[in-house]
Order: structure tokens, then C-alpha cells, then sequence
């Protein structure tokens, strides 16, 4: 077997920017590409330089293999792939696949600062008996241009900066989890891409982002143009495998700053995109996604043993909760819903979105805080819209066309038992089966704009509705025009940007400056660009070779036709400011880098300026004095909490005093982030600081508070002594002369906390009803719950109750709000449930039954740990 090479480096002309596209299809945006990366000579961006080593399968061409370092004979073909990746060592470098099969029966494993590629999807093919390719605990790694099948799915756990580009999977029902699976465990995941990925016809899901531990979260993922079609539709993981969708964007790991943009779902299981409810949401944004004839579970298939029903649960294109927002989305005939929004503190908002055919268009049940802009639904095959137990929903210019209704009513505002409150609906409807707006028992609902209906009672509302501003007209036909568009034979009514100034402050910078760029871009097109878009700016620097690039993203209001805007660079792979270089270079400013917006004219984004910067001035050394290494090294000289004393259950405050001992000022504009951990993760989740940003002089210092955290800036203290740690410069933002020395440990005794001034809620009784329960029977559940802490539980804060069948949520009791005394009880009765019922379809065989209060916690409590009561019966 031949040696691998050791000379060389990486093949440049295969990596993305800070966004791979589609090269074939745009020379200038791969240009894009190329130069931003030419710029990473370190690890800041994606890999070190290093070895380029290539291997060839079995079936290659015998060109191929002459010019490989290792040669796969078709049979457990992972150990040569290996041998390559692990050849490569902690300097890291790429290894190559020729084109042909490769046959794998184990696991590969990615190491760091590597980039795994090979010839294309339709040219390299990894097929897989057993195994698949494992990402654990590694960071700044790139896979990319092949297809991998069988077996072989991507899982990806406790990594950073990844960048996953142009891979198709096809794979079995052998394992749990997605084709492409995200798992953060008692830490925090950052900077992970897709562009271009397809999952198609896979026997689990297409995506899966998921986790465990105190510490779960994954921030700042890209979906960029990535297809998940038919997941589930023909096998399906056993266990759980009923529940396969196609991206499920956040299933037990909390998400934050999450870009869904240009991607496709289509044929899957149970539904299209989906977030479950339990995990924290924060700044996921889906743009100009699309998906269709999802919820291909057939009505009849049953769900047992997780859920007690038939047919789909989700069944929707987009299934959503949390600080979510879609933009220009489209649904299209999906099974339950285009778009359902699902369970308390939503705040999701939609803007110019669009259903057609799906069961219901717009679902909002046991939800609030839902906003809908100018959202249309066409043809549903039932409601239009379909609000219940929700409050705080707005919706501004919902138009509604010839929804098929239930043979009554054609859109639902609220029902019997389960109205909708404090909210506001202006819409635009034409035609429809049966009651256009029917509304029972509203409390503060206003209606506004026009009903085209010629049914018998187009609207009917009781409770607390105002129809003040609603016009009701007769329906002659139609729909709303969607308008002529002005023909423009180049330019097609599309915005057009362009980069019509570059300046950069110092103005006359010299070597060694911290340098700040700004660039000034001019809408040129003939329609404005979409409102909340980033509209960024990657600034390069002589194509990379004199520095890494910087960028600006932080513009995203609508710039009308002619409009111009100044942004300027707040980002980077290695910070926001370039350091300047002696010399005379080309700078270029590339707006919409990444093409987040749509143009007439993708080529003419690019605009050159000159800088020069002169030398600096150097002082003479003296025989005592030896040359600083001219980087800033930051430690942390103290830690501290609020309160000094904590006991068990107090918000606890930390801040850090972080000092730099180093020869050269921090750069300013850097976050200075400090990151506060309390045992490793193992008692609660971390806090961070990251607000500091102006630049600290040599031997100066200052005292940062955290602001921020996967759950909060305030760590709940536990009882018990514990280790604090607190890590400044946590993602390496500043690039320092020591990087070992940024963490300090303190230990910290949280007291045991008295009862006193907190109620403490336990089930003492769970009952039903019918007693004597026989297959087939809608049972009714109740459970007693009593107040044994030394404080009353809060007015108006409901006492809520779960009920679990067989550990799956089933029902639930969310009605009761008044204060329970310190001894006192009462009994609840479930009025809700998962799928719209109160009541239980009771089945054949031994069952158990849990009754959980404040299953969500809205209750502070003197022991969270008691609030379970199980018991079993059998039919």
C-alpha cells in the first residue's frame, strides 16, 4: 500500500466562503468563495493547512488510482479511508475520494480541521452494510460532494464550525435519529451549515437536531438550499419511527439563531419542518421554504404504543412554536395543516405566506402570541384558519379563497369550551362552504375587512366580538387578482444590488491598525428588498492573502427601489476588524454574499477599492527590554455572585473581573465574552457574559456581569458546594499570545433552603370516569391535588395536571387558576389534549396512568420532584 503524501496543502479551489452555493450555475458567486477562504491561513475560518491526500475505491479508473495515496479493494473499505484521516494529524488537510462506490461495513470518524470530499453526489458513492460517518467532539471540519447510502448516516455530536455541503443520503430504518443528526450533550454547539444537502427517501428523518444534559443548545445553524423528500414514507426506525418528519428542527436540544432559507420538504411522514414544544427556541427564521403532500401516514395507521390514535398527529407543512419566523413560505396539500401553530408562548410570527389544499391552512390550537402579515390560504380542504384555546392573535391582511368547510362552517375563530381571546383579525375572504367567521363564545375579539359570501348566515359570533369594521357582500366568483406585473424585459421586478462605496476608518491606516470597514449599497433594481433579510457585506482582502475577511449582517429593514444604505463590518472569521498589513491592497466588498435576496442581476455585486497602509514605526530595542509579541492575553482575576450566600432555588448573578496581561490593546468592537459554568454542567445550565466590547489596554481591567444563556442570565443555585469556572474569550474571538490561561475556578456552598414562602404541589388521588372502564370507552380523567408547602400557590396562575398513558401526553387539565391554601386540595378534570380531545380512547391490556401537576412548571415550588403520582389499571 502506498504511503500517504506529506507535502502540499489543501486544495483550495473546492472550498466555500462563509456560504458554499452552486458553483456551476454562478462563476461569480463561486469567486465569492474562493477568496474569503484564501484568507483562512489559521484555523479561524475552516481548516489549517496541511495534507492533501487522495483515495481511490476499487472500481476507479486506473488514472485514479495512479494518482491516489490509498487504494480500497471494495471490502471493508472505511479502514483505508481511515488510515487517510487519521495520516492527516492534528494539522489537519483533505482527503479526497475518486469517483466510484465505496463499500463500508463500520463507522468512520472525522477528525478536526479536516475537509472529507469527495467527486459529487452522482460520482462518489459511500455504501454502507454497517457503520456510518460519526463527528464527536471536533470542530473547523468540511464534508462534502458525495452520496452516502445504507447504513451511513451523519451524526454530528458536540461539534464546531461545520460545514456539511453538497452530500445526498439514502438510508435504511436501521438506526434512530435523522440522516444528517445534530447532538449537543451537557455543552453548547455553534456554527454548523448545510447548503445544497438533499435526504431523500430515507427510513428516519431528514434532519434531527437533538440532546441531552443540563447544557443542550445549538446556535447559529444554516439550512441553505437542502431537500428532505419521502422520510418515512416507505419504512420507518422501531421504535418511534411513526414520527418521522422531514426537518425536525429542534426536538429535545434548545436552538438559537437557526436559518432555514430555500428548502424543500416534500412526502414525508408526519409532517414537512417541524419544532417540538418542550425545547427553547430563540431566532429561527425560515425564508422562501417550501412543503408539500406531507403527512402521507395513511388515517388509518395506528400509533400505539406512543399515542393512542390513528393517522397523523402533526401532519402539517410547518409545525410551530417559539421565537419563530417565516417569511414568503409555501404549503401546499398537506395532510392536517399547512401551518400549525401549537402550545403557550408562541410569539411565531408569518409574513407573505401561502397554504393551497391542506386540510386546514392555518392552525392555531392551545397557543398565543401568534402575529399572520398579509398570509393567504386557497382551497383548504376544510378551514382556511382554525384558532381554539388561543389568545393574542393578530393577523393583518389573512386573505381566505373558497375554503370546503365541515358542511357548517368554513373557518373557525374559537369553539364550544375553547374560545379565543384578546385577539384581532383583519381578513379578506371569498367564497367558502357554509359560515365564513364563526366565532362562539369570543372574549375581546375584533373582526375587520370584507366576507364575500352568499351562505345564510355568513358570520356568527357570540361572547365578546366586535364586527364593527367587518363588511359582509355577496360572492359573485373569483379570487383576488394577483396583478399585472409592469413588463421590464432585463430586470423582471426584482431588486438589484450594488456596492457603490468602500471606506475604512483610520483612513490612513498603518501596519498593525485595528481597521473597520464599511461599505455604502444601492438598491438599483425595481422592487424593494424583503423586509427582516439580512442584507450582508463580506469585506476581502487582496482575495484573503492579506488577512481574513470581515462582514456585515446586521441590515435587515427593506431598501426601496433607489434607496442606499452604510453598513459596516461587525463580524468575522477572526473578529470585525482587519489588522492591517504594510503595503498597498485591493480590498472588495461583495453585497448579499451569500444570496439571501433574489436579483435581476447576480453579477454585479462586487466593488473594488485600493487601501495603503504604511509601516509602522517600530521603537529600538534595548538589551533589557525584549520585543512584545504584540497580541493581548486575557485572564480572569476574579469571580463573584449575587447574593454572596446563596441557598438552594436563589437567582444567582455572576461576574467576572478579566485583566490583559499582554503587550497589545484587545481589539475593539470584539465581544469580550465570558463564559460561567457550574460543575462542568452537571449543576445547571452556564451563563455567559458577552456585552463588553471596547478594546483593553495592556495591564487594564474590568468587571463583566452575566446578560445571557441557554436559559437565562441567572444560574438557579443548587444546594451543595460547587465549582464555578469562568472562561474568558470563551469561542476564541481575540486571538491572543497564550491561549491556555483563560479560565479561573472558584467554589461556591449553596445552602439548603428553608420551606417557608413557597407552596409545594403533590397529586394525591388520581380517579376516572366511567369507573369500570371496557375497551372502546372515552374515559375521562381527574386527579387531586393538594398544596403541602407553607405558601399559597399564585392567583390566576393555572394549576395544571398531565396525564400520561404509558408515558406518552395524552390529556390535560388546564382550567383551574385559583390561590390553593397551604393543606388545602382540590380536584381537576382534563379538558385538553395533544389531539384535541379531553377524553382517553381506552384500549385492551395493562395500562399505567401518571398524573403530573405543573407539568410545565409555571409554579416556583419548595421541591420539584414530587409532583408525579402513577398508578395502573387494566381493561
Amino acid at each position: 500500500m502506498l504511503q500517504p503524501a506529506t507535502q502540499g496543502g489543501i486544495d483550495l479551489s473546492h472550498f466555500g466562503s462563509r456560504f458554499q452555493r452552486k458553483t456551476s450555475k454562478n462563476p461569480t458567486i463561486y469567486q465569492k468563495m474562493l477568496t474569503l477562504l484564501l484568507g483562512c491561513v489559521a484555523i479561524g475560518c475552516i481548516v489549517q493547512a496541511g495534507s492533501a491526500l487522495v483515495v481511490a475505491a476499487g472500481d476507479s479508473s486506473p488514472q485514479s488510482k495512479a494518482q491516489a495515496d490509498y487504494i480500497c479493494d471494495g471490502s471493508a473499505d472505511q479502514v483505508e479511508i481511515q488510515n487517510a484521516l487519521n495520516a492527516l494529524g492534528s494539522a489537519g488537510g483533505t482527503v479526497t475520494l475518486t469517483e466510484g462506490t465505496f463499500h463500508l461495513s463500520g463507522n468512520l470518524n472525522i477528525p478536526s480541521n479536516v475537509v472529507f470530499e469527495g467527486k459529487g453526489p452522482d460520482a462518489t458513492w459511500l455504501k454502507w452494510s454497517s457503520g456510518l460517518i460519526q463527528c464527536q467532539g471536533k470542530e473547523n471540519f468540511v464534508l462534502r460532494n458525495f452520496k452516502t447510502t445504507g447504513t451511513g448516516a451523519i451524526f454530528i455530536q458536540n461539534c464546531n464550525r461545520v460545514k456539511v455541503h453538497n452530500v445526498t443520503v439514502t438510508v435504511d430504518n436501521s438506526r434512530w435519529g435523522g440522516a444528517f443528526t445534530l447532538w449537543v450533550s451537557n455543552g453548547v454547539m455553534e456554527d454548523i451549515e448545510f447548503v445544497n444537502c438533499r435526504a431523500i427517501d430515507c427510513g428516519r428523518h431528514g434532519w434531527q437536531s437533538d440532546g441531552d444534559g443540563a447544557v443542550k443548545t445549538i446556535r447559529n445553524i444554516r439550512y441553505i438550499d437542502c431537500e428532505a423528500i419521502n422520510c418515512g414514507r416507505d419504512s420507518r426506525f422501531s421504535p418511534h419511527g411513526q414520527w418521522t418528519c422531514g426537518f425536525q428542527l429542534a426536538e429535545n436540544a434548545n436552538i438559537e439563531d437557526c436559518e432555514v432559507i430555500r428548502c424543500y420538504a416534500e412526502g414525508n411522514w408526519e409532517a414537512g419542518f417541524i419544532v417540538e414544544a418542550a425545547p427553547s427556541k430563540k431566532g429561527i427564521v425560515l425564508r422562501d421554504c417550501v412543503s408539500k403532500n406531507n403527512g402521507v401516514k395513511p388515517d388509518n395507521y395506528y400509533n400505539a404504543p406512543d399515542e393512542n390514535m390513528y393517522g397523523c398527529l402533526f401532519g402539517a407543512g410547518f409545525w410551530l412554536h417559539g421565537d419563530m419566523t417565516l417569511i414568503n413560505c409555501t404549503a401546499e396539500n398537506n395532510r392536517k395543516a399547512g401551518y400549525a401553530v401549537w402550545y403557550p408562548s408562541s410569539y411565531t410570527k408569518l409574513y407573505d405566506c401561502k397554504d393551497t389544499g391542506s386540510e386546514i391552512g392555518y392552525k392555531l390550537d392551545y397557543t398565543d402570541n401568534v402575529y399572520l402579515e398579509n398570509c393567504t390560504s386557497s382551497n383548504a380542504g376544510r378551514y382556511g384558519i382554525y384558532a381554539a384555546n388561543a389568545g393574542k392573535i393578530t393577523t393583518k391582511g389573512l386573505t381566505l379563497i373558497n375554503s370546503k368547510g365541515d358542511g357548517s362552517k368554513n373557518n373557525v375563530f374559537g369553539i364550544s369550551g375553547y374560545p379565543v381571546k384578546d385577539s384581532s383579525f383583519e381578513i379578506d375572504t371569498y367564497g367558502g362552504g357554509g359560515t365564513v367567521v364563526s366565532c362562539p363564545g369570543g372574549q375581546n375579539v375584533q373582526f375587520s375587512g370584507i366576507v364575500r359570501s352568499n351562505a345564510g348566515q355568513p358570520v356568527a359570533v357570540s361572547g365578546s366580538v366586535d364586527t364593527s369594521r367587518l363588511s359582509v357582500v355577496p360572492y359573485s366568483g373569483g379570487e383576488p387578482s394577483p396583478g399585472v406585473p409592469t413588463p421590464i424585459p432585463t430586470l423582471s421586478g426584482k431588486p438589484d444590488l450594488v456596492v457603490t462605496d468602500i471606506s475604512w476608518a483610520p483612513a490612513n491606516p498603518v501596519a498593525g491598525d485595528a481597521v473597520t470597514l464599511s461599505a455604502t449599497i444601492k438598491n438599483q433594481g425595481t422592487t424593494p428588498t424583503p423586509a427582516g433579510t439580512k442584507h450582508g457585506v463580506l469585506f476581502t482582502f487582496d482575495d484573503g492573502s492579506a488577512g481574513p475577511g470581515v462582514w456585515s449582517d446586521t441590515h435587515t429593514a427593506s431598501l426601496a427601489p433607489g434607496g442606499s444604505v452604510t453598513v459596516t463590518a461587525n463580524g468575522g472569521s477572526s473578529g470585525a476588524l482587519w489588522t492591517a498589513v504594510e503595503g498597498a491592497h485591493t480590498v472588495k466588498a461583495y453585497v448579499d454574499d451569500v444570496n439571501r435576496i433574489a436579483e435581476s442581476d447576480e453579477n454585479n455585486n462586487v466593488m473594488t477599492e485600493q487601501i495603503a497602509v504604511a509601516g509602522a514605526t517600530t521603537p529600538t530595542p534595548t538589551p533589557t527590554a525584549p520585543v512584545p509579541s504584540g497580541k493581548p492575553d486575557l485572564v480572569v482575576t476574579d469571580i463573584s455572585w449575587a447574593p454572596a450566600n446563596p441557598v438552594a432555588g436563589d437567582a444567582v448573578t455572576l461576574s467576572a473581573t478579566i485583566k490583559n496581561q499582554g503587550t497589545t490593546p484587545t481589539p475593539a468592537g470584539t465581544k469580550h465574552g465570558v463564559l460561567f459554568t457550574f460543575d462542568d454542567g452537571s449543576a445547571g445550565p452556564g451563563v455567559w457574559s458577552d456585552t463588553h466590547t471596547a478594546s483593553l489596554a495592556p495591564g487594564a481591567s474590568v468587571t463583566v456581569t452575566a446578560n445571557g444563556g441557554s436559559s437565562g442570565a441567572l444560574w438557579t443555585a443548587v444546594e451543595g458546594a460547587h465549582t464555578v469556572k469562568a472562561h474568558v474569550d470563551d469561542v476564541n474571538r481575540i486571538s491572543e499570545s497564550n491561549e491556555a490561561n483563560n479560565v479561573r475556578t472558584e467554589e461556591i456552598t449553596v445552602l439548603r433552603t428553608t420551606s417557608a414562602g413557597k407552596p409545594d404541589l403533590v397529586v394525591t388521588q388520581i380517579s376516572w370516569k366511567p369507573v369500570k372502564l371496557v375497551p372502546g370507552s372515552d374515559v375521562t380523567f381527574r386527579a387531586t391535588i393538594k398544596n403541602q408547602g407553607t405558601a399559597p400557590t399564585p392567583a390566576g396562575v393555572i394549576s395544571g395536571v398531565a396525564f400520561l398513558i404509558d408515558n406518552r401526553l395524552t390529556v390535560w387539565s388546564d382550567s383551574y387558576t385559583r390561590s390553593i391554601p397551604p393543606g388545602s386540595w382540590v380536584t381537576v378534570t382534563a379538558n385538553g389534549g395533544p389531539s384535541g380531545s379531553a377524553t382517553w380512547k381506552a384500549t385492551p391490556g395493562t395500562h399505567t396512568i401518571q398524573a403530573w401537576v405543573d407539568d410545565i412548571d409555571r409554579i416556583a415550588e419548595v421541591n420539584e420532584e414530587n409532583n408525579r403520582r402513577t398508578t395502573t389499571f387494566t381493561l
